[in-house]
């Protein structure tokens, strides 16, 4: 009898990237929800450190996991032997990383994701794959350091010189690859991912959630981090319009209100928020549990997205999954995800923005819709497994190669 696959998933992010955290758990999720049968063909071991993830989430996960390890407690120490041994191993091995490859040897991995890996390591160990999110820091560069923009570049290219088949979120992004580095050696995976429908999304009850927060009946739902290339200042200009016109929609804001980029961007926020006299139509949540955000989501009137960049739209597939109207910028990858019960804006323009939040605010009602939840509901089981098929076949080298 062949022993499970043991899969080894990296847990990204934390509270200053929920995004990160949200990719790898919809990975957990999405292959929990496979069939028994298929399911006992490999095993999930999950790799964190004390600052990627909480312990809500944590147990949240671990059923479906077959163990997790706390990589604070289990990578062996920086001593100065072992920082000697390490270089030793870089030399004679070509390992890229390794302090953790010992590691993950020694738990017996058969593949981690996401981590690079050279050619020589592949063959002699695990497999294992790289993930790049989006090439925001080619289009959008004033919104990082020089430093940072040189690792990104070297992050690249490392992965092109070692031949190694990354994976990509979007079309959007294998297009940017090919334009921003032409001359590589890539091989490339495209990975849509999905958010997994949770039952007990269902079962609780929006209006008591609404509630807690002291939240109006009828309001708009954004839900990112204030982080700069999000566009929030684009909404409160459309509410600036509005007003003008003593039209008063609602807006609620829910996510990290940190931007480790620029830390005082959440001052220009709330500067905005003063001068255009808004104080009454916006609600500022910040980070909230993700069972809240997701009734706050079932209950608005539709969820608004005004990102200028993104890999994949976790808050779109979260809306998706749920059957909810959508405001979007039409920045292409959103285009590319085109959910359906969504409307594009320009996505520079605040006018265009203040005419769909307009006709939305008078036409579309608030409340679930149990209906249109019912539909999402089952094209997300199909959906879901769709992801969890493709991602465990990039587990078992069955790469469908783009370049």
């Amino acid at each position: 009898m062949n022993k499970p696959l043991r899969i080894g998933l990296i847990m990204l992010g934390g509270r200053s990237w929920i995004g990160g955290s949200e990719y790898i758990k919809n990975i957990i999720l999405a292959l929990s929800s496979l069939p028994t049968e298929m399911k006992s063909t490999f095993e999930i071991c999950l790799l964190y450190s004390g600052e990627t993830i909480d312990s809500d989430t944590l147990h949240q996960l671990a059923p479906y996991l077959k163990i997790a390890y706390n990589l604070d407690d289990e990578l062996q120490p920086r001593t100065l032997f072992n920082r000697v041994k390490w270089k030793i191993r870089r030399i004679l091995f070509s390992e890229i990383h390794p302090r953790m490859s010992v590691f993950l040897r020694k738990i017996n991995i058969n593949f981690v994701y996401p981590y690079l890996l050279s050619d020589r390591e592949q063959t002699l160990n695990f497999q294992g794959n790289a993930w790049f999110p989006d090439f925001q820091y080619k289009y959008l560069p004033h919104l990082y350091s020089e430093a940072e923009i040189r690792d990104w570049d070297k992050y690249v290219e490392q992965i092109s010189e070692l031949n190694q088949t990354v994976i990509l979120s979007s079309k959007n992004a294998a297009n940017d690859l090919q334009k921003f580095f032409p001359n590589s050696k890539f091989k490339v995976q495209i990975l849509n991912f999905r958010t997994h429908f949770q039952s007990a999304w269902h079962k609780k009850d929006p209006l008591l959630v609404q509630k807690k927060y002291h939240l109006p009946d009828r309001y708009f739902l954004v839900s990112n981090q204030f982080w700069q290339h999000k566009n929030h200042l684009i909404i409160f200009e459309a509410l600036k319009i509005l007003k003008s016109k003593s039209i008063c929609p609602v807006v609620v804001f829910t996510g990290s209100i940190y931007d480790y980029r620029k830390p005082e961007y959440i001052d220009s926020i709330l500067e905005t928020i003063h001068t255009y006299d808004l104080a009454f139509q916006t609600y500022i949540l910040g980070l909230i549990p993700k069972s809240d955000q997701m009734q706050l989501m079932r209950r608005s009137i539709a969820v608004i997205q005004p990102s200028l960049f993104e890999g994949w739209s976790t808050v779109i597939e979260d809306a998706r999954c749920l059957g909810k109207k959508m405001i979007l910028s039409d920045f292409p990858v959103h285009l590319e995800q085109n959910p359906p019960n969504s409307i594009f804006y320009e996505r520079h323009s605040s006018e265009q923005l203040a005419d769909l939040i307009y006709k939305s605010w008078n036409i579309f009602s608030t409340s679930p819709d149990f209906y249109q939840e019912a539909l999402a509901k089952a094209k997300n089981i199909q959906e879901v497994q769709e992801f969890a098929l493709q991602f465990l076949a990039i587990a078992k080298g069955e790469n469908n190669i783009v370049k």
